[in-house]
């Protein structure tokens, strides 16, 4: 049986393995922006002189303290001191960028008409998104969220209307729902893009994990064209790379690690992501000195990241391999699983068998001795993989050593059953028939 082979082809040619890509940085980083409100309105002993609307610059700081700088504007300037009057003696929440409060300017906005005073941001004053708002300013954002769901499906071209419901949208998580509120909506404001912008990160990771790469693209844009930064880069450049263009992809992850490399407030763990999604750019472009090089740098930052790092690299051999083999270049194939196997250690026992069937496949020769020390390598990781105990029969068998071919094909079969695995034992059991002397097969 010297040069008598029997190639399980289907096992043989399973050789792609997955390194899926490190989530995207957290949107976490994006963090939400709350306006100053007016929480009471004040009054005036000022008179109402007749019908206008006065727009005062009131400066509210993280304290609640507050002081009115000016009007902004005026249609009748008779009621200025009375708008003067009612901000003076009203009282402000603050603005705030996650949890921490900031300076900031409300725009105080009073109708005169009537000799009464009204506000349109209040409850009741503002139409019939009024109600809504308002829960949205009191944190209700359940209850918000139904109401202008009920709204929208009413009024689905008020612009106002979704935009309200992508802010209620994303504060409940729905990130979803909030994208496509934000989409209906059309132009978002620049007081929405930075709620919107983590709609469309999330909607984004989740479209990349779901493996619908063409939707996670157009999201992850639409956040970097939002708001430009670390966190939307990285996973626009995760996008690009998902959607098969890794030249693109390393420019935008490129750009997302300067930014990270001069801003503290960027996480380590972020980083790490960072440094290894360039790592699967960089391979994905057939750049191995690039790969290697952010690889330090990411152990460096968290020792834990190299198991991912080791991924990356098994599946950049691999896929090297499996370009070998489609070549019938199967020496060169088995040489380059070993050097994924070797790449990561987890994988190693699927990987030796897969260099031990390449270099069965050489023609005219197998390259016995070859396929035989892949498989003792496959077999001292995993003792009980059949395919390994396969694959190490055959290559016995090619050697002339019957016996020891048979107690490895035997073991084979016997782990094959137990897996129900019907394929391999066919298989097995086709290489066993013919070990025997029985040409049947």
């Amino acid at each position: 049986m010297t040069n008598r082979r029997t190639v399980l082809v289907a096992i043989a040619a399973t050789g792609a393995l997955a390194a899926p890509l490190v989530a995207p940085a957290s949107g976490d980083l994006i963090e939400y922006y709350n306006p100053p409100k007016m929480v009471k309105r004040g009054t005036n002993t000022s008179p109402i002189v007749g019908k206008g609307k006065v727009v005062v610059k009131v400066l509210v700081n993280p304290d609640g303290s507050f002081k009115v700088q000016s009007v902004i504007s005026s249609t009748n300037h008779a009621d200025d001191a009375a708008a003067l009057e009612i901000a003076r003696s009203s009282v402000y929440t603050p603005a705030s960028r996650g949890a921490k409060k900031q300076v900031a300017f409300y725009d105080f906005t009073l109708n005169f008409a009537g000799g009464a005073a009204s506000d349109p941001s209040a409850a009741g004053a503002g139409g019939p998104l009024a109600t809504y708002e308002s829960e949205l300013h009191g944190g209700k954002y359940a209850d918000a969220q139904t109401g202008l769901k009920a709204y929208v499906a009413d009024h689905p071209d008020d612009a106002k209307g979704q935009l309200d419901l992508g802010v209620a949208d994303t504060y409940l998580s729905d990130y979803a729902g909030g994208a496509a509120a934000f989409d209906k909506a059309g132009t978002v404001p620049s007081g929405y893009r930075a709620v919107a912008t983590k709609a469309y990160v999330e909607t984004a990771v989740g479209l990349l994990s779901a493996k619908d790469y063409t939707n996670g693209l157009v999201a992850a844009k639409r956040a970097a064209d939002f708001q430009p930064g670390f966190v939307t880069d990285d996973t626009l450049g995760v996008a690009q790379l998902e959607s098969g263009d890794a030249p693109t992809a390393i420019a935008t992850l490129e750009k997302a690690h300067a930014l990270a490399a001069t801003d503290t407030t960027v996480p380590s763990a972020s980083r790490t992501a960072n440094d290894i999604h360039l790592v699967q750019a960089y391979l994905a472009n057939g750049d191995l000195a690039n790969a290697q090089k952010i690889s330090s740098e990411a152990t460096g930052l968290d020792p834990k990241s190299a198991a991912s790092i080791a991924s990356a690299m098994a599946n950049y051999y691999a896929s090297k391999a499996q370009d070998a083999g489609k070549a019938g270049k199967y020496e060169d194939a088995g040489a380059l699983y070993t050097q994924a196997a070797e790449a990561d250690p987890s994988q190693a026992a699927t990987l030796y068998v897969f260099a031990s069937f390449a270099y069965l496949k050489v023609n005219p020769n197998p390259l016995n001795d070859k396929a035989k020390a892949s498989a003792d390598k496959a077999l001292t990781v995993d003792p009980n993989s059949a395919v390994a105990n396969y694959a190490e029969g055959i290559s016995l068998a090619n050697m002339n050593k019957k016996s020891d071919a048979q107690a490895s094909l035997n073991k084979a079969d016997a782990l094959a059953k137990a897996a129900s695995n019907a394929t391999l034992v066919t298989e097995i059991e086709r290489a066993l028939k013919q070990l025997s002397g029985d040409s049947s097969s």
